[in-house]
């Protein structure tokens, strides 16, 4: 049995996983709050100011992504994988940060080989952050559900 895992990927249709990354700040398009950044494959990032939208809504800098480990004790429960999150970004007005998402939700994903994110754990949680490089280093695996 121990051939299980490789036998059942060899099943899996091409395309189960799709590798994503945070968008790259100059791909980023903003407008009254909304920000929206399209990506090599099939879906959009999309995210918006919390709040008052600040004068300078402008992107400074990469600030994190996020994934949360699925901590149900379930058959998900597997190293280096869980719910991505977000990509958070700070923007030229002091103080305020603006989170996106890809497709608008959050998607079963795989961090499994990727060298930036970094293990935490808090109280409630454990979780993946990758922080303190480009936002294109930041890549994860989509977990595509098998076609029927």
């Amino acid at each position: 049995m121990k051939y299980k895992l490789p036998f059942v990927l060899l099943l899996m249709p091409f395309g189960a996983f799709a590798t994503q990354h945070c968008p790259a700040i100059d791909n980023i398009k903003h407008n009254n709050g909304v920000y929206t950044a399209t990506t090599a494959g099939v879906g959009e990032w999309v995210g918006a100011v919390q709040g008052e939208i600040p004068q300078d809504s402008a992107i400074k800098s990469f600030h994190e992504a996020l994934l949360i480990l699925n901590s149900d004790g379930g058959e998900d429960n597997i190293i280096d994988q869980g719910r991505f999150q977000k990509c958070t970004y700070n923007l030229q007005a002091e103080g305020k940060l603006m989170d996106m998402y890809f497709d608008n939700q959050t998607w079963r994903a795989s961090i499994s080989g990727k060298p930036h994110w970094r293990y935490q754990q808090t109280t409630f949680l454990e979780i993946y952050s990758c922080s303190g490089v480009a936002p294109e280093l930041c890549e994860f695996e989509i977990m595509l559900p098998a076609a029927p």
